[in-house]
C-alpha cells in the first residue's frame, strides 16, 4: 500500500513539473512571438520620449550642432534670439516620440555601417535621461538607415524617413515671420526716405465711396499733395511689402557688409501701437532689413524692396 502511495506521489510530482515546464515554454513562446511580431511590424522602441518628458534635442548635422529647447515655442540654445520654425521642430519631436526600428542585428567584423562618418547624430534628453542615436549609412535596397544607440554593439535598421526632418541646417529651420509685427491694414501713416534723399509721406484718408454714398473707404494720399490721386496697386504693394515675411535671420551680422551704412530706403511706419522704423539695404549677398529695437539683420527678396523704392511721382 505504501509503495503504491509513493508511486502516486512521484507521478503527481512529475505531472506538476511537466505542467510548470509547459507553462514556462508557453510563456517563452509567447515572448518570442511578441518579439518576432515587433520585428515584423518595425516596432522595436529606441527611445522613451513623450511631448511632456522631452527636455532637449541636440542634432549634429553637416558640421553644425543645433540644440532645440521646447517650451512656449522652440528656442535654439546656441542662438536664443533666432526665430525657429515651430512647426518643423514639432515634427522632430513627433518623430522622436515614435522612433522605432524595423530590425536589430549584431555588428559584423569589418563593417562600420557608416558610423565612422555618421550622417547624423541625435542626442535626446527626456525625463533626465540622455540617449544618443548615431545614424550611419543608408541601405539602398531597403531604404533603411543603420542606427546605433549609446555606442552599443547592436545595430538597428530604421526607416530613413524618420530622420529626414532632422537633416536641416540652421537656415533651413528658420521660421518666416514679420519682425515688425504689423499687417498692411494696421498702417495709419507712412514716411520713408529713399537713398536719393527724397522723403515721401503718406496718410490714410477715409472718404465716401460715391457722391451720395454713406459708405466709406480708406485711400492713401501724399501728405504734401492730398489732392493727387495715387495708383492703388502701387500703394497696396507698398503697404504689403512693409508687412511681408522675412526669409532669413542673422543675429550677429556685419551691418556694413549688409549695406546699412547707405540704405536703399528707411521707412517710419505708424500704427495704433506706435511707430516702427524699418531700414532696407543691399549687401554682398542680397537684400536685407532691420527693425528698430532689434539687433538682427533679416533677409528679404528683391521684389519687396522694389515695391518700397517708389518716388512720390511714381506712386501717382
Amino acid at each position: 500500500m505504501k509503495a503504491k502511495q509513493r508511486t502516486l506521489a512521484f507521478l503527481l510530482v512529475l505531472v506538476l513539473a511537466a505542467g510548470a515546464a509547459l507553462a514556462l515554454l508557453t510563456h517563452a513562446n509567447r515572448k518570442a512571438e511578441q518579439a518576432a511580431s515587433e520585428v515584423e511590424d518595425g516596432s522595436i522602441p529606441l527611445l522613451d520620449v513623450t511631448g511632456d518628458t522631452l527636455e532637449q534635442v541636440a542634432v549634429q548635422y553637416e558640421g553644425e550642432t543645433l540644440t532645440l529647447l521646447p517650451g512656449d515655442g522652440w528656442t535654439l540654445a546656441e542662438d536664443p534670439d533666432y526665430h525657429l520654425d515651430d512647426s518643423a521642430c514639432d515634427t522632430i519631436r513627433t518623430a522622436l516620440a515614435d522612433m522605432r526600428a524595423k530590425r536589430q542585428l549584431e555588428a559584423q567584423p569589418g563593417e562600420d555601417y557608416g558610423f565612422d562618418v555618421p550622417r547624423l547624430v541625435v542626442n535626446v534628453t527626456a525625463a533626465g535621461e540622455r540617449t544618443t542615436l548615431t545614424v550611419g549609412a543608408e541601405n539602398p535596397v531597403t531604404g533603411d538607415v543603420y542606427v546605433r544607440r549609446n555606442g552599443e554593439d547592436t545595430v538597428y535598421a530604421v526607416d530613413a524617413a524618420k530622420f529626414r526632418c532632422m537633416e536641416q541646417t540652421k537656415a533651413e529651420l528658420f521660421g518666416a515671420f514679420s519682425p515688425a509685427g504689423i499687417t498692411a491694414s494696421d498702417i495709419e501713416a507712412l514716411r520713408y526716405t529713399l537713398q536719393s534723399g527724397e522723403v515721401v509721406s503718406l496718410q490714410a484718408v477715409s472718404q465716401p465711396t460715391g457722391a451720395d454714398s454713406t459708405a466709406y473707404q480708406t485711400v492713401w494720399r501724399l501728405t504734401d499733395a492730398p489732392d493727387a490721386a495715387l495708383d492703388a496697386d502701387k500703394t497696396d504693394a507698398l503697404l504689403a511689402a512693409l508687412a511681408s515675411y522675412v526669409t532669413g535671420q542673422d543675429t550677429a551680422a556685419d551691418s556694413y557688409a549688409c549695406g546699412f551704412d547707405d540704405p536703399l530706403v528707411t521707412a517710419e511706419v505708424t500704427t495704433a501701437d506706435g511707430t516702427a522704423v524699418l531700414t532696407y539695404a543691399i549687401g554682398t549677398d542680397g537684400y536685407y532689413m532691420r527693425v528698430s529695437g532689434d539687433e538682427s539683420v533679416y533677409t528679404v527678396d528683391g521684389q519687396t524692396v522694389a515695391a518700397l523704392c517708389q518716388t512720390a511721382e511714381q506712386l501717382k
